[in-house]
């Protein structure tokens, strides 16, 4: 036994905490899914104070390095490195990201470094305190990794043409999404019976989440319906503010947070997503998983590669309040085929597939490293 673990390659994950998140979620399927015949896994989350996430999997050793802030992390992280001595850190936030390329050099130069990117850089640097900075900086720094894994074609093709990524060190493994149960009898089922349409959105309240311009749409809509809005951030004042004005409190619910999000809405009339851009949109991936058909802008990122027209969803134009007003009321009438989303879904983003990718990737990157050894 003491043989074969030696020989298991020693992946280090890195993440700033568990939170409700994209990113997050993705670091628990990881870890809850990987072979630990191949890896020992050890996933160091910077600050782990408040959990959405848990990682299910007790092969994986999780560290909370109790470090409040990404530009406060480097002794630990270095001190963790050099007890564990990896072969990969695996980091998966776009801060802490530049913050490892910008310091590779303090670190083993036998370790590989992947960095998964959750959103559009280009996009993403527009929103710092400084974007020129930060985008040169990425520009600069970036090209230390040995692999970027990219969610959706149109995140790889940012990094490569705004950032000169060469297109080698980059890879797409598209998000996976895990098959849900369907079972019982929803609170939407009962409110159809009553003639009541239900729309769901499961977002962080931030701003470029843009669910403020899916409650104006909704606003000219003469149907009788209630929208759900699942999560929690710093526009909830602001949401809550613009239904009031709407006088829509009535068809409006904010219910903040929850570890279930489509629990009791499993047969929602329809997901909405009103990004103003997305890396890939995992809710509403986990949307397809139950049949929820989705109604989205037409953004840059990957939402375009997720929605495809009159499949699984209707897309429109990007802004477009009115089209995406008459979407709605398209996709009610168009009743599109649920057991065909979900297997349309399924096919598309499987858990093993993903898992799959990405320990191919570990290996290859673990042979190379071994070889220049």
């Amino acid at each position: 036994m003491k043989n074969k673990a030696a020989h298991k390659i020693k992946l280090l994950i890195l993440i700033p905490n568990l939170e409700c998140g994209g990113a997050e979620r993705f670091a628990t399927v990881l870890c809850d899914h990987i072979n630990t015949h191949t890896f020992k896994v050890t996933l160091a989350i910077l600050n782990n104070d408040n959990p959405f996430y848990h990682i299910t999997n007790t092969a994986i050793e999780v560290i909370d390095l109790k470090v409040k802030r990404v530009r406060r992390s480097l002794f630990a992280i270095h001190k963790l490195v050099k007890e564990k001595r990896p072969d990969i850190i695996f980091s998966l936030s776009n801060h802490l990201n530049l913050y490892l390329a910008m310091y590779r050099w303090l670190f083993p130069k036998g370790i590989s470094f992947i960095a998964r990117e959750s959103s559009i850089v280009s996009m993403n640097t527009k929103r710092t305190r400084f974007p020129a900075l930060y985008a040169w900086l990425v520009k600069k720094f970036y090209h230390r990794f040995d692999m970027i894994i990219c969610q959706s074609g149109y995140m790889q093709e940012d990094l490569i043409r705004h950032f000169h990524i060469s297109p080698g060190k980059t890879r797409l493994v598209c998000n996976s999404v895990e098959e849900k149960n369907r079972t019982g009898i929803s609170a939407d089922s009962q409110l159809k019976a009553q003639g009541v349409y239900t729309f769901i959105t499961v977002a962080r309240l931030s701003e470029e989440k843009g669910i403020n311009r899916i409650i104006q749409a909704l606003a000219g809509l003469k149907l009788v319906y209630r929208y759900h809005i699942i999560g929690d951030g710093d526009r909830k004042k602001e949401l809550e503010g613009l239904i009031s004005t709407l006088h829509l409190e009535d068809r409006i619910i904010l219910h903040g947070t929850k570890t279930d999000p489509f629990s009791g809405l499993e047969d929602a009339s329809l997901f909405l997503l009103g990004s103003y851009y997305e890396g890939f949109p995992n809710a509403a991936a986990e949307a397809g998983a139950l049949g929820i058909p989705v109604i989205a802008f037409d953004v840059p990122g990957g939402t375009g590669e997720l929605v495809v027209h009159g499949e699984n969803g209707l897309l429109v134009e990007d802004g477009d309040i009115k089209a995406f007003r008459d979407a709605i009321e398209m996709g009610l009438r168009l009743n599109l085929d649920r057991n065909r989303i979900i297997a349309f879904t399924k096919k598309r983003f499987p858990v093993q597939r993903a898992i799959s990718e990405l320990e191919t990737l570990f290996q290859e990157c673990s042979r190379r490293r071994n070889t220049v050894a």
